[in-house]
């Protein structure tokens, strides 16, 4: 059977295709096993009612297992909920996934272990599913950037917990919101020249200070936790989410990036 993967986030829902017949990839590598993904806006409803075209052109009739990951509250819940229906009728097979104590060998060594973001958990389970016995600095650049770490050991793999801090996004519009003169940024305004200054310790105006600011207070955050991590072995970092690619440009380490390492995670639960 097919599935539909989707990850509804604080700021957009995210999805993939799975067909039943793509071949499984080897471990070692963080795949895409996808055939077709793709995104829609909150704010937009006509983004989201687009979606159901695409999934019943994609169901062709047979309607998918269809496994959830939500962070967005109830209210998404059941719009997505709408959405399916109007896609597929009822008698979905529907897994709304929530974060457990384990999953395989992967221990949840959060203090409250439910309390641990469903998103943050997939993420880890899929990095984990694909790269076993590593040590793992997962980072999500999205709404909130996430660091988190699994650590692999002779009995199994651990989550050992990890940071929260503001998305980049969110630093730019806390300042612009909360100061008498300085300019609103977007986040494709930390492009290239943003990352000069942040290696270069600083700049010459006022928006790429802003810029480089609050790039070098992510790529620090990261950085600082690559090396804590790396004094106990090797370790492998991990980038995904929406503003990976302006965060890698300011990241003085090695690095993987992945699309979307909860789709992983939730196709990881899929397959079982």
């Amino acid at each position: 059977m097919s599935a539909l993967l989707i990850d509804i986030g604080n700021t957009r829902l995210k999805w993939a295709w799975c067909d039943a017949s793509a071949p499984a990839a080897a471990t070692g590598a963080l795949p895409t096993p996808w055939q077709h993904a793709g995104a829609a806006t909150h704010a937009m409803p006509a983004e989201r009612a687009a979606l159901v075209g695409a999934w019943r052109r994609l169901a062709a009739g047979k309607a998918p297992e269809v496994w959830v990951a939500n962070v967005a509250g109830p209210t998404l819940a059941g719009e997505v909920d709408a959405l399916l229906a109007d896609a597929f009728g009822t008698g979905v097979a529907l897994q709304w996934v929530h974060t457990a104590t384990s999953h395989g060998d992967l221990v949840n060594g959060y203090r409250e272990p439910t309390q641990l973001g469903v998103d943050r958990w997939a993420g880890c389970i899929g990095a984990h599913r694909w790269l076993p016995g590593e040590n793992l600095l997962i980072v999500t650049a999205g709404t909130a950037t996430t660091l988190d770490i699994v650590t692999a050991g002779p009995d199994g793999a651990r989550f050992e917990g990890g940071l929260i801090l503001p998305g980049l996004a969110l630093m730019l519009g806390t300042l612009a919101r909360n100061t008498a003169q300085l300019p609103e940024l977007d986040v494709l305004d930390t492009g290239a020249g943003a990352a000069r200054a942040v290696r270069a310790l600083g700049a010459d105006n006022t928006r790429d200070a802003i810029a480089a600011g609050c790039l070098a207070a992510q790529a620090g955050a990261i950085e600082r936790s690559w090396r804590a991590l790396g004094e106990r072995g090797p370790v492998r970092c991990l980038l995904s989410g929406g503003a990976r690619h302006v965060v890698a440009n300011a990241l003085a380490m090695p690095f993987e990036m992945h699309d979307n390492l909860v789709l992983l995670g939730l196709h990881a639960m899929a397959r079982g």
